[in-house]
């Protein structure tokens, strides 16, 4: 009986939880501080409840504690608004102090469930600068802070818990996350296998070309590399095993492609809601700005893919196990419709939210049939417990991470340390451009391998899209850039997580699976930088500058993974890679000379290999004569 009500209280925390969201798109009346209090005071009970931290039912007294604290620590804010905001963040009174520190640690706890703890503990970092920091030497010392200023700037603020990040979160990101879950539960899931499956199964290495295209497409509306990976990669590794493929390279696969799914448009990850914000340019304008790298990088993963299959004589997939045009014109409508009212509303110039709600709304509709398109109204309910279940469980993830990584934000702003780390990059790298790029790479990769990508964008921009802006970067290419590499860390040993769970599923070595990641995505590493250096490839500029671009980037793409897999129409020797991996640098610079060079010696050096090839061919027919 125990264990029916609780989960009866999960499933009404859940849907509460969707339904104050939804309630908040059509209500502009509720202060900014106590919707983002309520926010939280639903989503962390929801992870001490669906993370305990045992698995025995029997033994969760802790866990409804700590639940329980939670919703009492957030809704007293809500509660006590109207004192709250005339106290200007200082704290009043030992009971604030107490819910400020039970606040903090709890925000920690639950982000530690959910995620790896390095988010918490760089968090606690944090904290013990803004605590300690003053008794630091020189530049990065800062003026003393007393604990209740600290204090009551995170909990008494929008500054501090209850800042942006937060409010990012609540009336958008939601949203998204429920609309991404309901899709997948409606049919869109089915959808998107079908139609990869009929689009690139029966070509040589069909089973690793369809993880990519259904990765891209899961990818455009769930945001995660782990979600991606968990839901396309259980269909696609086993189908990679079946076939004889190395699982190293099944898992390899998986992880490289669902790692794009982030910057795969529509939607794209959390992280792209808070740099609209951030940089005050409109979702939709960025989402359509990072269309062509996206597009470029599962290119440079499915070229690599081609090369690798075609080098190894992989097989394709069974006719009989490709689904029938009339199956995947079917199935394809339970996710073109979502996206062509999400796209429909935002092209009209609505919110996100506005437009996600509308998307959302459709896939309601759509639960009412089955994949043959008949009515099924016995399905509707079970469609609808694993939709807001799943998508609340993912919100409230998202919830947890976007608050810690507040606290970050709040000590960085409060103790000045931005402009500090800003200041170091350009010293560090006397203000040269590709330095600064490089620093602030590494900066993205080494935070993204343990981080959340969402809070590795956002505390990496906050250090190093400031110097990439005053060295002359454009601010959308600087927090792209960012962006992109706090999202490619995810296949950058040591720490790669969509590696880990990749090489889970196929019973992999990750160290293996890892190095054909990063063999596969080698050209998608370059991508950031073109788009830096030329911004035509974030569709800026001229048609004829942005199809120049395109020509050359896909033309440089294709060469450089040639090389780097060792496969141009046969085998490469080492000093034949070499050579072709110039000639698509030369390429894919911007400058007409070098790309005439680049080519000119890519096609000396093919005519070259088929001389080499008929003589050897010719000197074979002699001696078997």
């Amino acid at each position: 009986m125990k264990k029916d009500y609780l989960q009866i209280i999960k499933d009404l925390l859940a849907i509460v939880f969707l339904i104050f969201h939804l309630y908040l798109i059509f209500s502009g009346l509720v202060p900014n501080i106590i919707q983002r209090s309520i926010h939280l005071c639903l989503a962390l009970p929801i992870i001490y409840l669906y993370f305990p931290i045992k698995k025995s039912r029997t033994k969760l007294t802790g866990d409804i504690l700590l639940a329980s604290l939670s919703f009492v620590t957030s809704i007293y804010i809500a509660i006590n608004y109207e004192k709250i905001i005339y106290q200007y963040g200082i704290i009043d009174g030992k009971l604030q102090i107490l819910l400020a520190i039970v606040m903090i640690l709890l925000i920690l706890e639950a982000t530690r469930r959910c995620v790896k703890p390095a988010l918490p503990i760089i968090s606690l970092l944090f904290l013990m600068y803004a605590f300690f920091g003053h008794l630091l030497p020189g530049h990065f010392g800062h003026v003393q802070l007393t604990p209740s200023t600290i204090l009551g700037m995170l909990y008494l603020t929008t500054n501090g818990i209850w800042g942006m990040i937060v409010g990012i979160s609540v009336n958008i990101i939601v949203i998204f996350i429920m609309f991404g879950a309901f899709m997948v539960e409606s049919g869109g899931g089915k959808g998107f296998i079908n139609f990869s499956l009929k689009l690139a199964g029966r070509f040589k290495g069909g089973p690793a070309k369809v993880a990519v295209i259904s990765s891209a497409l899961f990818g455009s509306i769930s945001g995660s590399a782990s979600a991606n990976v968990a839901t396309t990669g259980v269909f696609t590794i086993p189908m990679m095993k079946k076939l004889k493929y190395d699982k190293s390279f099944a898992a390899g696969v998986e992880a490289a492609a669902s790692s794009g799914g982030q910057i795969m448009p529509p939607i794209m990850g959390a992280g792209i809601f808070i740099m609209a914000e951030l940089i005050q340019i409109p979702y939709l304008k960025i989402a359509l700005s990072a269309t062509l790298p996206a597009i470029l990088y599962f290119y440079a993963i499915g070229i690599g893919i081609h090369f690798y299959s075609l080098r190894e004589d992989m097989k394709s997939i069974d006719p009989q196990n490709i689904p029938s045009t009339s199956e995947t014109l079917k199935t394809s409508g339970f996710f073109i419709l979502p996206l062509f009212t999400l796209l429909y509303f935002l092209f009209k110039g609505y919110t996100p939210q506005y437009s996600a709600f509308w998307a959302f709304f459709t896939v309601i509709i759509l639960f009412c049939f089955n994949l043959n398109w008949q009515i099924d109204f016995k399905s509707i309910w079970p469609k609808f417990y694993r939709g807001f279940t799943n998508g609340a469980r993912q919100a409230a993830v998202i919830a947890s991470i976007t608050a810690c990584a507040s606290i970050i934000i709040g000590v960085i702003n409060q103790t000045g340390l931005g402009v500090k780390l800003s200041s170091f990059i350009l010293d560090f790298s006397k203000e040269n451009l590709f330095l600064a790029l490089f620093l602030t790479m590494g900066t993205s990769l080494v935070l993204g391998m343990e981080v959340p990508t969402t809070a590795a964008y956002l505390v990496a921009a906050v250090i190093g899209a400031p110097a990439l802006i005053k060295l002359g970067i454009m601010p959308l290419a600087a927090h792209l850039f960012i962006f992109y590499f706090a999202i490619i860390s995810a296949i950058t040993p040591p720490v790669c997580g969509a590696v880990y769970i990749a090489s889970g599923i196929a019973g992999a070595n990750w160290i293996k699976s890892a190095k054909y990641a990063l063999i596969l995505g080698f050209s998608a590493f370059l991508i950031p930088y073109l788009f830096v250096y030329d911004n035509s490839f974030l569709l800026k500029g001229s048609n004829l500058d942005i199809l120049y671009s395109i020509v050359r980037s896909l033309i440089s793409i294709t060469i450089i993974s040639s090389a780097v897999i060792g496969f141009l129409g046969r085998k490469l020797n080492l000093w034949e890679r070499g050579i072709i991996l110039i000639s698509g640098i030369l390429i894919i610079i911007k400058s007409p000379l070098l790309n005439i060079t680049g080519l000119g010696i890519l096609f000396t050096l093919i005519l070259i290999m088929r001389k080499v090839d008929e003589q050897k061919n010719l000197s074979l027919d002699k001696s078997l004569e």
